[in-house]
């Protein structure tokens, strides 16, 4: 006869139950963001002259495999509810930032991931604020003093299983370029961007002159 036993006071799962795959772009038809997305991008782009903050879409895989018995719900399932996310230098060093501003700093997110079966691993995504947009100033300080005009961000992702298991991922890093001014383009009309998903990053371009067409 098998028995089932629960270890009270400790984590029975490794860390590398949970790992951050990719940061994934929104779909540019309805601007959702989708685990089984195929796009992805190589690094980021946040342009600060836009305010608003960058937002992130992490891809999250959970190994932790499937568990329940006919006496016991499924423990496995993996509630995905923070980031805690450090701002590194491309040289690898952390920056201590103006104004006392955290760093690392923790943001919520919510996905879900259910226990695995079999070989298979179970994804999905978790959006969050990556900067702030209260960050600019600091992003600008960090290009005066130091040269960079990138920096990275260093992931975790943290939960708990329904079982009441702590898990925190291995440090996933997103490439960010920092420029001011670098997606804004002419527009003919105010809201001739406004199907621009994640205006200000990325590939998303935002409207910085408003110039109507003159008549002919």
């Amino acid at each position: 006869m098998m028995l089932a036993v629960t270890v009270a006071g400790c984590n029975r799962f490794p860390d590398n139950g949970l790992q951050i795959a990719a940061n994934i772009p929104p779909d540019e038809g309805g601007c959702g963001f989708s685990a089984d997305a195929e796009v992805r991008l190589p690094r980021g782009l946040y342009d600060i002259a836009y305010p608003r903050d960058y937002v992130i879409a992490p891809l999250l895989q959970s190994y932790l495999v499937a568990n329940s018995l006919e006496f016991q719900a499924e423990q496995n399932n993996l509630q995905v509810d923070n980031y805690e996310i450090t701002i590194l230098l491309p040289d690898d060093t952390v920056p201590v930032l103006p104004g006392g501003l955290p760093n690392p700093n923790r943001v919520d997110t919510s996905a879900v991931l259910p226990a695995t079966t079999g070989a298979s691993i179970s994804q999905a995504v978790g959006v969050a604020l990556g900067i702030p947009a209260s960050y600019k100033d600091a992003l600008r300080a960090i290009e005066a003093e130091t040269g960079f005009s990138s920096i990275i961000l260093s992931i975790r992702a943290g939960g708990t299983t329904f079982g009441g298991f702590s898990q925190r991922s291995a440090p996933f890093r997103w490439p960010v370029n920092i420029c001011e001014g670098c997606l804004g383009v002419v527009c003919e009309t105010a809201d001739e961007l406004d199907d621009s998903c994640l205006k200000g990053q990325d590939t998303w371009p935002y409207c910085a002159v408003v110039i109507p067409p003159t008549d002919p």
